[in-house]
């Protein structure tokens, strides 16, 4: 992922004073090449480019139009490179390929700001037009790229990271203490805000122009129902959903290094990395997956199980190629414990610390590989492994009762019986009229609002805000189409991408999931939900399409992989750490204003020394404990001026 940032003069005088060297000191991160910095008109523009396809060895950004007027900085990697380059009328000798940067900006010069639909892949895209005093800022649908803007007294800046943004004194450093609250609590909403009241995100699928007078927000794509595809035969459902993601896998080998991919015991992550070793076999893939430390006691739920290496292993029989290595977290140096240097890189907090350090090792270890790109596949759930429970609110709502029952019924032998019985009841009490008692439910938040300070909880006018928004989450969380998950998941994560950014700065990785391709999310959404659920079947497209790659174990598998299953082992030799910050936030104003720290004192105090007594219970410390720290180092970083 490359990095640029720029700041243009809206008004038509002079950009602000000190950007030259502000952009070079703040653009950077690692595995970035060196800063081109040009100024054009009223702009000035600066790029460094991270080599993740061949083609990017011969970008020259910031790319600037023949006639001088057109400025296009472009991060990212276009999927339909073929037909853009056909319609283009571009012709790519292999001595001295077309990089995706010159593609985007002549599909600009072609298109205008209608390209943007046009391109498929990951990016992140700015377009200075001159002549018409006009910025745009598009993102793909995904969520692997981020792109920033602050609008100020007559100019506008925009950047790939916060940092640039945050190096000019012109864009102040408040923070949005209703974002701040987001992390704590539920998700971002679709605004657009960050964590800085100055500063706005480029969501995915959205275009967003700034000209002297507005600044117009429009979304290019939407994840709405589309029509249904009917095929002749069930198995012609398989045929279909293989060849859109193993496109989708291909699109994504375009990479310079070494192929390596992020691997678990999963549907989804698994097929990632089997689809990548047959495309490229006989050349090596390599397999990184993040399991427990040895000797470790890893208490897990009934529906879970506790390490991946078991069923990781099984693919190694068939995919001799696949190369796997276990990584495990370090006891020494818990990544999650002094977040200072993040926050001085990036500028940002992040959701769930103590997950990411999960994954630190296989990023690091990617890193070491020489890789730029690991490929994943966190948007499995959401379209092809998706559980399909949507199908039982369709039949309630048609009153299809027989069917209903059977698939209830069904639903028994693969499922622990709690889940079971938990969806039994919700689909029971939803069949119910509204009017009965048993209908009234209420959102019980899994994130009490108590990590909150009270008396900013009801100053802010936040209660209200969680209760439907915690709502809103249950109920997607629960059961929901395809579409209306999709839209959640992709329009309210900015703190997913913020993570990304985290990653991309520290390690020199980005991440790429075939499942977040555009035309899978578009095959997913055309399909009859009986694809995903039937006869007690659930993940049914995943298990069907992904049985020619991976082994029996894994596609007979119902229980789900626990992740960060040895955080007590890595955090419980340095309670005098996490026990220095809850005394440092004590004497923050700022933390003690925003946070309830009377209650992290508590949980810090209940702090349990045998990991034993957490099973099925962790969230107060693993989760609540752990953010609400690392929240309150970020508000005291800020309070110190950022530095």
């Amino acid at each position: 992922m490359s990095a640029f940032a720029g700041v243009v003069a809206l008004g038509g005088g002079s950009p602000p004073q000190g950007v030259d060297a502000r952009f070079s000191n703040s653009l950077d991160g690692k595995g970035l090449g060196a800063l081109t910095l040009r100024r054009v008109g009223v702009g000035i523009f600066a790029f460094r480019q991270r080599i993740l396809a061949p083609e990017d060895r011969h970008e020259r950004q910031p790319a600037v139009g023949a006639d001088g007027v057109v400025v296009s900085m472009f991060d990212g990697r276009l999927d339909n490179r073929g037909e853009l380059l056909s319609t283009l009328g571009l012709t790519s000798p292999v001595s001295r390929p077309v990089p995706d940067g010159d593609i985007a900006r002549a599909a600009y010069e072609r298109w205008g700001e209608d390209a943007v639909p046009r391109l498929l892949g990951d990016f992140a895209w700015a377009v200075w037009n001159q002549r018409d005093k006009r910025l745009m800022l598009a993102r793909d649908s995904a969520r692997n790229r981020s792109l920033l803007f602050s609008r100020g007294d007559g100019f506008v800046a925009f950047s790939t990271d916060y940092r640039p943004l945050l190096a000019l004194p012109e864009i102040p450093r408040d923070l949005d203490e209703v974002a701040i609250a987001d992390i704590l609590l539920t998700t971002p909403d679709e605004s657009g805000r960050s964590l800085y009241k100055a500063i706005s995100w480029v969501g995915p699928a959205e275009r967003i122009i700034v000209t002297p007078d507005a600044v117009t927000r429009n979304r290019f794509w939407e994840p709405g129902p589309r029509p249904t595809l009917r095929l002749a035969r069930d198995a012609d459902y398989v045929d279909a959903a293989r060849d859109v993601f193993d496109q989708a896998v291909a699109c994504r080998l375009r990479i310079a290094g070494p192929v390596v991919a992020m691997v678990s015991g999963g549907l989804d992550s698994s097929a990632v990395a089997t689809t990548a070793a047959q495309q490229r076999a006989p050349a090596t893939v390599h397999g990184l997956c993040a399991v427990p430390m040895d000797g470790v006691p890893v208490p897990v739920m009934p529906h879970e199980y506790a390490s991946e290496r078991p069923f990781v292993a099984t693919l190694a029989a068939r995919h001799p190629n696949l190369q796997l290595e276990y990584l495990s977290s370090r006891a020494t140096r818990p990544a999650e414990l002094d977040p200072r240097g993040q926050f001085l890189a990036t500028g940002v907090a992040v959701r769930s610390p103590s997950n990411v350090a999960w994954f630190v090792p296989v990023y690091e270890r990617a890193a070491e590989l020489g890789a730029t790109t690991l490929l994943q596949g966190d948007f499995g759930n959401y379209t092809f492994s998706a559980d399909g429970f949507a199908r039982l609110d369709a039949l309630r709502r048609d009153r299809a009762w027989t069917a209903l029952a059977h698939e209830i019924l069904a639903l028994r032998h693969t499922m622990t019986p709690s889940v079971w019985r938990g969806l039994a009841r919700g689909q029971v009490s939803q069949a119910l009229p509204s009017w009965l008692p048993v209908r009234r439910r209420r959102w019980a938040a899994s994130f009490p609002p108590t990590l909150l300070n009270p008396d900013f909880l009801r100053s802010a006018g936040l209660e209200g805000r969680f209760e439907r928004e915690g709502a809103l989450r249950q109920t997607l969380i629960s059961s929901d189409t395809i579409a209306s998950v999709l839209r959640y998941v992709l329009f309210r994560s900015r703190m997913q991408t913020d993570g990304v950014v985290v990653q991309r700065t520290m390690n020199g990785v980005t991440p790429s999931d075939p499942f977040s391709d555009r035309r899978v999310f578009e095959f997913c959404l055309s399909l009859p939900d009986e694809q995903f659920l039937s006869k007690g079947i659930w993940r049914r497209l995943s298990r069907r399409a992904f049985a020619d790659r991976l082994s029996p174990e894994i596609i007979s598998n119902y229980r789900r992989g626990a992740q960060n299953t040895d955080w007590h082992a890595r955090l419980n030799p340095n309670r005098d750490v996490l026990e220095a910050q809850v005394e440092r936030l004590e004497r923050s104003p700022l933390a003690t204003r925003i946070l309830n720290v009377p209650l992290i004192r508590e949980l810090s105090r209940q702090w349990p020394a045998d990991p034993e007594t957490l099973a099925g219970n962790s969230a107060p410390f693993r989760v609540q404990l752990l953010r609400v720290l690392h929240v309150g180092q970020f508000l005291d970083w800020t309070e110190g001026g950022n530095r």
